[in-house]
């Protein structure tokens, strides 16, 4: 096993089909981590846009984000689309979107910073600092938990390989037992739906969220997550989590606590994330409760990406009309859900009197037959 306190090193090149290929080796003597050939679409969950340049993807998360709004009663304009909304800088719609990136990309490494920055939230960069980190993840052996070398200053790692894979409705590891997956998802969701309606402020220290509930462990769920040595430290604060501390002055903390629980309902109906029955075959397909949650450690990559649909033109998509993603597997049921929850928030639903309960029993109701996770894509 090759020492995890080594760097990788990273080349792109482009292959004949005109893709960003990347290539990360330990040194020169080994075999590369990110193979020639491995292409940038490769190597993320459901796709973000995020990016510019060679690292640029279809925005499938922001495009169905967009779709829940324009549906939901924030009734936001339906002629909305991810480009007009960039290129327009509708920056309060960004701000959500700005949310939906935030787990694939928690350090927020997908975006320019600086004072140059400090009044634009959507300028994106190359990915290349992004691509790094999640190469890190990927080297064998690496730990990517809190506690581990790698994990502990790589929340990047950590969501995609580690101890934060709930952050896509994913298990930790293969083997976890579906009763604890749900668990850690649906306090997460928990976390972020207060924020998102003011009951647990931007400024609160990880280590002091209090869900006011359970044992001392489930009461105060981030001191789980976070200690004194990770990054962001536990005694860091909400705005510090979800912004890294970035120059940008007009940071909608609601909106964003709001996009990263979208995003891990919308990442409940990809395939490569979870196992559910199928309600109704035809089209669009319907999606019922969870049979199996998967662990992307161990995952074909490939097989995976075939349902998180990065190869669709998604920038001008006609967001209104939700039939342009009925066959997409699970995006109408996804879309159909984030705008229950949009419209939840909208009207500052305790999460008590009927979130908790739909999020529990209906959006990540476990199967009676559920099985412990894998690392299948079904």
């Amino acid at each position: 096993m090759k020492s995890q306190t080594m760097e990788a090193t990273y080349t792109t090149t482009t292959n004949e089909k005109g893709e960003t290929v990347i290539t990360a080796t330990i040194n020169e003597d080994d075999d590369p981590i990110i193979t020639p050939g491995e292409c940038i679409d490769d190597v993320s969950e459901m796709s973000i846009g995020a990016s510019f340049g060679p690292f640029k993807r279809q925005p499938v998360h922001e495009t169905m984000t967009l779709a829940a709004l324009i549906a939901s009663d924030l009734k936001l304009d339906p002629s909305m689309t991810y480009n007009k909304a960039i290129k327009d800088y509708h920056k309060d719609t960004l701000e959500f979107l700005r949310g939906i990136v935030w787990n694939d990309d928690p350090e927020n490494e997908l975006f320019s910073d600086g004072w140059l920055f400090n009044n634009d939230n959507f300028f994106r960069g190359t990915g290349a600092d992004w691509l790094m980190r999640f190469g890190k993840g990927k080297l064998p052996g690496a730990d990517c938990t809190k506690d581990g070398f790698i994990g502990s200053t790589n929340l990047i790692a950590r969501s995609h390989f580690g101890d934060l894979q709930f952050l896509h409705s994913m298990a930790d590891k293969e083997g976890e037992n579906p009763q604890d997956t749900q668990r850690k998802i649906v306090a997460w969701l928990e976390i972020m739906y207060k924020v998102a309606i003011g009951q647990i402020s931007k400024d609160t220290r990880l280590r002091d969220v209090d869900l006011g509930h359970g044992d001392e462990q489930e009461r105060y769920p981030l001191r789980r997550l976070f200690n004194g040595s990770t990054a962001p430290k536990d005694t860091d604060s909400i705005h510090t989590l979800l912004t890294s501390n970035t120059s940008y002055k007009h940071v909608m903390h609601d909106r964003r606590a709001l996009g990263s629980c979208l995003h891990v309902i919308q990442d409940s109906y990809a395939r490569g994330h979870c196992h559910r029955r199928t309600q109704y075959n035809g089209i669009p397909k319907q999606y019922a409760d969870v049979m199996n949650f998967h662990s992307y450690k161990g995952q074909d990559s490939h097989d995976h990406d075939r349902f998180d649909f990065g190869d669709r033109d998604m920038e001008n998509v006609n967001c209104a009309d939700i039939s342009q993603f009925n066959d997409m597997d699970g995006c109408t049921d996804a879309i159909r859900q984030c705008t229950k929850l949009i419209n939840f928030w909208l009207k500052k639903t305790p999460w008590e009197e009927n979130v908790w309960a739909w999020l529990q029993n209906d959006i990540f109701q476990i199967a009676h037959n559920a099985t412990p996770s894998n690392t299948e894509v079904n």
